[in-house]
């Protein structure tokens, strides 16, 4: 298939005639003025309902910019436009703004600003940043290939119809139809499963006791075999040996794409794709360099992109996957100093990870941002400077404590944020508000902020550590008492926030166990009560309600796109497992972990991977989401690993038909909710043990670090001593494609000794008592 990110479909030496499409009706157009024409390709051809290379405007050739504007019959509110350009790609018009007339001037639509284009077709659907209700348009031409300015056609659509049609298909002498993919009627998991980790598939079209069998995908004998029950065939009993072998799923009629199961194939897989996302999404830095509206440290992040709740916990949770990562990062000085470098320069061979921490808290104190959103990321860096003080310069923790403790319970407000939906911004203080499901407001967001900066508070000596412990403990109590998981609101209606929600109140019960709130362990399991009711479907999806309700909806065409939520559950459903006491409830927990992995894969109505770009960037994947956003704020476009779409309520229980309806478009928090899953999955899946083997002790560790089946690797655990030193020691894999990293040291057999491995509150330890001597 073609992997080119683009949305756009290259329509050569073909004419269409938009009007004979019975469908969705554009808005009608009166008139088109061109800044200027070149020969008989006058502005009118833009907008006559052809495309073809006949029938365009061009401009005269200049440096200057060129521009074309559109008369609507009408004033209308509008979704967006279809834009065709140039004669091929090589003389597509490389960089324009959509703009629309109001109030006596031309304003820029954000959503619709298109750089380094070089698709001959555009769909440019307006996002709600601004609402674009006019009678006239304009396209403002920045860049093109030759100093021509080309337009086939511009189709203009209305905002009653929710999502953008189609950009139009050529109609050929013999005819052709549009590029379908074939999408097996087998849904799983694209690229491939981990050893002992649950697996399972969707066949909607198959009745119940259909008979399966995993088969080889070169051919071969089935190596295991059972029944499709509720449209759901589970083969979590088959962990080959060979992770370097593609299996399928052969049930009835059926196929499935070819898939690997190996040690955590899904970290495999995602791990550096994770960081790249991160790097390439930067704010000022990354790979798209103007300022953004509405960003700060990362593109279109706001002030709830959740970057550094999320980066630390990924850097204490599993320290050596991402210290043995290439280096992509040079640091860069800033042009204006008010954007960032108020905190000194690390070394250039530190990890990627700690780089990306470095920046996001650079950025926020730099811009002396005072959101308590914003500043609630700074407890994250500071909580996790013991460990990151390797890495950087000392100055840097100087500067952000004190700019963190001088502002956290201040109320005030900064500057304006859009989508704001704080009433105040003191931390320290009770938050009574349940957010809408923009997910810029959910419950309990100040609860782990408040914890982690009480240890801070306490490792720093200071007096009124006690408050900031106060601070979360009441906010806890009130979420037990005040919350009830079965309204939406509180759960799926918080989108891809409402990790935040369940994981501070699980860290609060896992840390403090003896000082949590009453009622705290019955709220969590209730929570899971309700998670596992609402996955009682052919997907193993957690749904919106108990009713009709699968995603959550809005009165927008923007409303809602959510594969943040799916991405982001995972990460729940591992904080609180530990606190179900039903074994069956944690088993099932543990399939629903998997299965929303596994959604964000493919196994979902729409048989697509999340990401428009996942057949080029994720091994295995051979279909990615129908289309990426192109624009916007976030400009994310070129960005890897974006996470653009996921399925809608018209999508289930399974209406594959209905194509791409509803909005796609990536967004930094649906990553970052990604990223703190991969943390926690991480967490889950590690283990640490100690045993003495005569004056020797024998160091395992189980953890997601073998990414290659064909080398062997390494990591890092931390030896303490019991005179209060600690050794770094380096565990080797015990064979090239092996779960485990092991080491031997020389101790004493009348010592103690701890082991470690990660760092915090996402640390694993083990320890040995001093050897019994004989009498």
């Amino acid at each position: 298939m073609n992997t080119l990110r683009t949305a756009a479909l290259a329509v050569l030496g073909a004419s269409v005639l938009l009007a004979a499409d019975p469908g969705p009706q554009p808005v009608p157009l009166r008139s088109a003025n061109p800044s200027s024409t070149y020969g008989d390709f006058t502005a009118a051809k833009a907008i006559d309902g052809v495309i073809s290379d006949t029938s365009r405007w061009t401009s005269a050739q200049s440096r200057a910019p060129a521009w074309l504007e559109i008369q609507l019959a009408e004033t209308t509110a509008l979704l967006g436009l279809h834009v065709h350009t140039g004669l091929n790609p090589a003389t597509a018009v490389r960089g324009f703004t959509v703009q629309f007339w109001r109030d006596g001037q031309w304003i820029d639509i954000p959503s619709a600003t298109v750089a380094d284009n070089q698709a001959t077709a555009l769909a440019l659907a307006f996002d709600d940043t601004v609402a674009v209700r006019t009678d006239r348009l304009r396209l403002w031409i920045t860049a093109t290939p030759d100093g021509y300015a080309r337009i086939k056609e511009v189709v203009v659509w209305p905002a009653a119809l929710r999502s953008l049609p189609p950009l139009a298909t050529p109609t050929e002498a013999h005819g052709t139809a549009a590029f379908v993919e074939k999408i097996p009627l087998i849904y799983l998991n694209q690229s491939g499963f981990n050893l002992g980790a649950p697996k399972r598939f969707t066949a909607p079209t198959l009745p119940d006791r259909t008979p399966f069998a995993v088969r080889p995908a070169g051919g071969g004998a089935t190596l295991f075999s059972g029944q499709v029950t509720g449209h759901i065939g589970d083969f979590s009993a088959f962990d080959p040996a060979d992770d370097r072998r593609e299996f399928v799923v052969v049930a009835g009629p059926h196929t499935s794409v070819p898939f690997r199961i190996g040690h955590w194939w899904l970290e495999r897989v995602t791990y550096q794709n994770a960081v790249n996302f991160m790097i390439d999404s930067r704010h000022y830095v990354g790979n798209h360099r103007p300022v953004c509206r509405g960003s700060f440290g990362w593109r279109d992040d706001h002030h709830f992109g959740w970057e550094l709740h999320t980066l630390v916990p990924q850097f204490l949770s599993n320290p050596s996957a991402y210290t043995r990562m290439p280096r992509q990062i040079t640091y860069e000085a800033p042009s204006d100093p008010k954007l960032w470098g108020r905190l000194e320069l690390y070394r250039a061979d530190i990890p990627d990870l700690v780089k990306l921490i470095h920046w996001g808290a650079d950025v926020l104190v730099t811009q002396q941002v005072r959101h308590e959103h914003l500043k609630a990321q700074l407890a994250y860096f500071l909580y996790a400077w013991p460990w990151l003080k390797a890495y950087l310069p000392a100055q840097n923790y100087t500067v952000v404590r004190d700019h963190t403790f001088a502002i956290w319970s201040d109320a005030t407000k900064d500057r304006d944020y859009p989508y704001d939906e704080s009433p105040e911004h003191d931390l320290l203080a009770l938050k009574t508000k349940v957010g809408t499901t923009k997910g810029a407001y959910p419950p309990g967001f100040s609860v782990e902020p408040n914890l982690l900066l009480y240890e801070v508070a306490r490792r720093e000596g200071r007096p009124d550590a006690e408050k900031y412990f106060a601070a979360a403990h009441r906010q806890a109590e009130w979420m037990i008492a005040q919350l009830d998981w079965n309204d939406p609101l509180t759960t799926k209606g918080q989108r891809m926030s409402e990790w935040i929600t369940v994981t501070g109140l699980a860290h609060f019960l896992r840390a403090y166990p003896d000082r949590a709130p009453a009622g705290l362990a019955a709220k969590l399991a209730a929570w899971a009560e309700v998670a596992v009711r609402r996955s009682a479907n052919l997907w193993d999806f957690r749904k919106l309600d108990d009713g009709a309700g699968w995603t959550p909806m809005g009165d927008k065409p923007t409303m809602w796109n959510e594969p943040g939520n799916v991405v982001g559950l995972p990460a729940a459903l591992l904080a609180v497992r530990p606190f179900v006491t039903a074994a069956a409830t944690r088993q099932r927990l543990t399939e629903l972990v998997h299965s929303h992995f596994d959604a964000m894969f493919g196994r979902n109505p729409t048989g697509r991977h999340f990401s428009y770009d996942a057949p080029r960037e994720i091994e295995g994947v051979e279909h990615g989401w129908y289309s990426f956003y192109k624009g916007g704020i976030g400009q994310l476009e070129k960005a890897r690993f974006v996470i653009d779409g996921g399925p809608k309520n018209q999508h289930f229980p399974y209406h594959p038909e209905v194509g791409n309806v509803g909005w796609s478009e990536g967004w930094v928090t649906f990553n970052t909710a990604f990223n703190l899953s991969l943390a926690y999955l991480a967490y889950a899946e590690t283990s640490l043990t100690l045993r003495r083997d005569g004056d020797e002790i024998i160091i395992r560790l189980t953890a997601p670090l073998n990414f290659d089946a064909t080398q062997v690797e390494s990591a890092a655990v931390t030896l303490h001593r019991p005179s209060g030193e600690t050794e770094v020691v380096t565990v080797t894999e015990d064979s090239p494609d092996a779960r485990t990293f092991s080491a031997r040291v020389k101790l004493p057999r009348a010592a103690a000794a701890q082991v470690t491995y990660g760092f915090g509150y996402l640390a694993h330890r083990a320890s040995l008592p001093p050897a019994a001597t004989s009498p």
